[in-house]
């Protein structure tokens, strides 16, 4: 992911998660991002699932490594606004 995809999945990311915008919205929004408002919907599926769903290997890798990279800033935020 370069910087300006990066920009993008956390925009996603954001107001899939945070603002509870459905994906169908998300689609209007930004219609030529498909393919990373697909990856990051999946992310709110379990590890096991995405598993059987995701057969290609270096597909299954971007999620889970997008899923790391987005929730560890998500975490960093909620304890930045806790302190």
């Amino acid at each position: 992911m370069d910087g300006g995809s990066d920009v993008k999945y956390k925009r996603i990311y954001d107001l899939k998660f945070n603002q509870c915008v459905p994906t169908f919205e998300l689609r209007k929004r930004f219609p030529k991002e498909g393919g990373k408002i697909t990856r990051v919907a999946l992310l709110q599926l379990p590890n096991s699932v995405l598993r059987e769903l995701v057969h290609q290997k270096k597909e299954l890798q971007k999620l889970m490594l997008l899923r790391r990279s987005l929730f560890k800033q998500e975490s960093g935020r909620h304890r930045k606004a806790a302190a």
